[in-house]
């Protein structure tokens, strides 16, 4: 469809450039095919592609980012970096379809003292609403998983400071940069949290219901692709979820698997003491539109439900920050 095809690039007036206080960011946007040599095809698998765009900005601590979270109604974007940055933007549509993000911010986040984190202790990679503006966020190579209070438009990010949250069993042991990369809100209070490679190699991936009020803590064995780290869980308001699992090679490059697991796949798992076998909705291989996809967030845009990926660049220039999005089936 036409629709979607958008040349245009989108820049942002803005102030302030990389001098580490909170300040708007200028960012260009443009539009990006799903197939680069089939501009007009929209289908990847189940899901039905609903515009991407390729974000980039000369501000130095734009890029990195790990984790997204997207308002219900699909017009805001918050998102951590692995820089230890918080980003807030609106997002913007034409004939239904991802076309350009507007006032961009990006703000330090704080430890729990107020310090501005640093080195080790900044490098956020998942993140999951808990209700009324508060969020969890997960760090590796200083592991931990802390609660900041941003408030619901977001705006606290600026100052907020966080508390400590419960973690999975082990959490100190973890390697230095395989920590706590998916996370979403669980049943009951709890958190889903998951490392990015499984615990033995060659093993399936570990997969932890987290309660941060009291209860049970749980885990679960979610089978993997060999070769495939998991990076990213949404969850749907039935308590499916939504996972992305990544690959990377020289040789190759990215492939990205976005695979689906329902409530009753858990529960038959967690009775019968099985590994989760998920379903496949959809697979990014080299030819398509992908980069190093980290972040998932669901919202409902016109009605139907749409799954947001973006992608950490690692600032390196070689690579990309790409958001797409998609239609996703119920």
């Amino acid at each position: 469809m036409k629709r979607f095809a958008l040349a245009a690039a989108f820049v942002l007036t803005a102030c302030g450039a990389g001098d580490g206080g909170p300040a708007e960011v200028t960012v260009t946007a443009e539009y990006v095919a799903l197939y680069p040599e089939e501009a007009q095809r929209l289908d990847l698998g189940s899901l039905d592609y609903r515009g991407g765009l390729v974000l980039s900005s000369d501000d130095d601590r734009f890029g990195g980012f790990s984790a997204i979270e997207v308002s219900e109604d699909g017009t805001r974007l918050l998102a951590i970096s692995d820089s230890g940055y918080w980003m807030t933007a609106s997002l913007a549509y034409e004939a239904g379809g991802l076309s350009g993000l507007t006032d961009v911010r990006m703000a330090d986040m704080l430890g729990m003292a107020g310090e501005v984190l640093e080195g080790d202790h900044e490098d956020a990679e998942g993140l999951a609403d808990l209700g009324e503006g508060h969020y969890a966020v997960s760090f590796e190579r200083d592991h931990r998983v802390l609660a900041y209070d941003i408030g619901a438009d977001w705006a606290g990010i600026e100052n907020a400071l966080p508390s400590p949250l419960p973690g999975p069993p082990g959490i100190e042991r973890l390697r230095n940069n395989a920590g706590i990369e998916g996370m979403a809100p669980g049943p009951n209070g709890s958190i889903w949290m998951a490392v990015e490679d499984p615990i033995i190699d060659g093993r399936p991936h570990t997969v932890w219901q987290i309660h941060t009020g009291g209860g049970i803590d749980l885990s679960y064995n979610l089978a993997a692709e060999r070769g495939f780290g998991l990076t990213a869980i949404a969850v749907q308001e039935d308590g499916t979820l939504i996972i992305v699992e990544r690959f990377y090679s020289q040789a190759i490059g990215n492939r990205i698997r976005v695979v689906r697991v329902t409530p009753q796949a858990i529960e038959n798992a967690r009775a019968a003491g099985s590994v989760i076998q998920p379903d496949l909705l959809a697979e990014f291989t080299p030819d398509i539109t992908v980069d190093n996809i980290e972040g998932a967030a669901l919202a409902t845009v016109d009605g139907e439900r749409r799954l947001f990926l973006i992608s950490d660049d690692n600032y390196n220039p070689s690579q990309r920050t790409l958001l797409l999005s998609f239609a996703i089936p119920g």
